[in-house]
């Protein structure tokens, strides 16, 4: 096979040398030509014309002469003979037709009186009128012999050159005739011989295409049968080796994918937690055993839409946001929570639902787990009660406590030193903060137990701004920050429990004042939106870090560094009385840019649920 290659392509490559050759030839021949009419009729002509530029700048002189201007005329008189004698010794090396000799003998005749004129009206310097007219007349019949005999020249050489061109293409197309001649025969050789190449390879490779393609379609079976002893005799064994590896191959790599499917399928079926997986249209495809402990067994084919199975909407609803919006939907407040009765208790789960994609990003389905976060709540729930519960039995002792600091104070057991006052007054400072901590902790286990109700009324923003602002200007009119309120024009009412929102707004406040230094600025505003108002605390103070803002409305949570405050309740129950109203609160900062702390409040008379004044 090997020689047969080397042979046909042997040929080849004589056919196209032939061709090549044939070619140069006619291209040589073609050239010499061209090359004929560049060294010589070209030539001449720009020497002719540069001989008319000599004669050109002569008539120049002539004209600077009469005009008075000798320098000058002097100027072009040399420059006109420069070039015409530079003209004449390129014509002389250019000739090559006949005729141009004796054209170029006259030239030179004529040039001698020309000269004489030229160098007879630069010694005179000036001419009268006179004179004046027999220069120009000697100068014109000159000029006029001259330029008669170099356009001579120029026809000579563009008779010539017409000549040349016609030869030279009359030479292409006999050559483009003689190339074609030869290619074609050597195409119809080099036909033949592909023929007679394709016929002997052509029908194995057919035979070992197909089997390629049936390979690549997966059939591993039968084999090749090629009596050939060349090359293609042993490629068709390499192929059947090829395919009975391949057919071992793809049996040990389903075995592996099965067993793989198998652990996976058990994985989930072993979780504790919940698991539903659906397709990228929201059907059901899977429950795990603790999924099925909830809602019944695993859907059969075809698959049933989500509800049917599940029967909770909140769960098809995160379903259905994972799969059409492409988020990860695991939030960590109340909305994340199902409630969902498992025979005769309640039991809440934390729900997190994932998108499904391949690794080209196509959406194959959803993941949903259920975390069974019962005993947390159980446990958030005791924690509550137990705060409220210490906290309302510790009111007493601090109350008698304050009482006794108050009695020690007003002298009720004689006179104390100053040093005996320092420390009463360091005491009742101390109980006057526990007393302002328990305080919060029962507002705050309050709100969160839902027994503290809001009275909603429809209230103006303005008026509940107006009422936060106005006990705090002394306070800021002492610590030097200036407080200003903007009020958006267009305001609407909102339900609300007033006194409850202007406690939101004189912590939010306070807080802008105290984390603000001497000389800053603290602006409360309020702007209406399209169905709700929107109140902003903002502040040019220290800041807080960013990852403090995410957990800034949690229990006990105070920014390290910050100036001193109170124990970190007082936006966790802001956050409660915002929640409450249907409304959304939150806080946006950069270290040492300030801070911006926001809160909307729906409006419409029944915005903010159900509770009534």
């Amino acid at each position: 096979m090997r020689m047969w290659l080397l042979a046909s392509h042997l040929v080849l490559v004589l056919l196209l040398g032939i061709v090549m050759s044939v070619a140069l030839a006619n291209f040589l021949s073609v050239t010499r030509g061209i090359d004929r009419v560049l060294e010589g009729n070209y030539k001449s002509i720009r020497a002719a014309q540069q001989m008319q530029q000599g004669l050109m700048l002569d008539l120049a002189g002539f004209a600077e002469l009469i005009l008075g201007n000798r320098a000058t005329a002097k100027m072009r008189f040399e420059s006109g003979k420069e070039n015409f004698v530079a003209g004449q010794v390129s014509a002389r090396q250019a000739i090559n037709e006949p005729g141009e000799r004796e054209v170029l003998e006259r030239i030179q005749r004529l040039y001698g009186p020309h000269r004489e004129l030229v160098e007879r009206a630069m010694a005179e310097g000036g001419l009268d009128s006179r004179s004046r007219e027999e220069f120009e007349k000697d100068e014109s019949e000159s000029y006029e012999h001259l330029r008669h005999q170099i356009e001579a020249l120029v026809q000579i050489n563009e008779v010539a050159m017409t000549r040349e061109s016609q030869n030279v293409k009359l030479s292409a197309q006999t050559a483009a005739l003689h190339s074609m001649i030869v290619a074609g025969c050597t195409l119809a050789l080099a036909v033949i011989l592909t023929v007679a190449v394709s016929r002997t390879f052509l029908r194995p490779l057919r035979i070992l295409a197909k089997r390629a393609d049936q390979i690549g379609q997966g059939n591993f079976e039968g084999h090749l049968h090629l009596r050939s002893r060349d090359e293609l005799g042993a490629l068709a064994k390499a192929f059947n080796v090829m395919s009975d590896r391949l057919k071992e191959a793809r049996s040990e790599s389903q075995h592996m994918l099965h067993r793989a499917q198998k652990m996976s399928d058990e994985a989930l079926e072993s979780l504790y937690d919940p698991v539903i997986v659906t397709d990228a249209e929201g059907r059901m495809i899977f429950f795990n055993k603790a999924a099925e402990g909830l809602f019944g067994p695993s859907p059969a084919t075809p698959r049933n839409p989500i509800i049917q199975h599940l029967g909770d909407e909140m769960i098809m609803e995160a379903i259905y946001r994972a799969i059409q919006q492409d988020v990860v939907l695991a939030p960590e407040d109340e909305a994340s929570l199902v409630p969902i009765r498992v025979g005769d208790k309640d039991r809440t789960y934390r729900m997190r639902a994932t998108p499904m994609k391949d690794d080209d990003g196509q959406m194959l389905g959803s993941v949903t787990v259920l975390e069974d976060v019962t005993h947390l709540r159980e446990i958030d729930r005791l924690k509550s009660e137990f705060i409220g519960v210490a906290s309302h039995e510790l009111r007493t002792p601090v109350a008698s406590l304050l009482m006794s600091v108050q009695l020690l104070e007003e002298g009720a057991v004689g006179e104390l030193t100053e040093g005996q006052r320092q420390v009463v007054a360091l005491q009742k400072e101390e109980l006057l903060r526990l007393k302002r901590l328990m305080n919060e902790l029962l507002d705050l286990s309050k709100l969160e137990a839902g027994s503290q109700p809001m009275r909603f009324s429809m209230v103006d923003p303005a008026a509940m701004l107006r009422g936060a602002v106005a006990p705090l200007k002394p306070t800021a009119y002492e610590k030097n920050v200036r407080l200003h309120m903007e009020l958006d024009p267009e305001l609407k009412p909102v339900a609300a429990d007033r006194s409850q929102i202007e406690r939101v707004l004189v912590n939010l406040i306070s807080n802008a004042i105290r984390h603000t230094s001497s000389g800053g600025n603290v602006t409360v505003r309020a702007t209406m939106g399209q169905d709700q108002v929107t109140f902003s605390v903002e502040d040019d103070g220290e800041g807080i870090p960013k990852e403090y803002l995410a957990k800034i409305f949690d229990r006990f949570v105070q920014v390290p560094g910050a100036t001193g405050g109170g124990a970190g309740l007082g936006l966790s129950i802001a956050h409660n009385i915002v929640k409450a109203h249907g409304g959304t609160i939150w806080a946006e900062s950069n270290t040492g840019e300030g801070s911006a702390f926001h809160f909307a409040l729906p409006t419409g008379p029944g915005a903010a649920g159900e509770s009534t004044p």
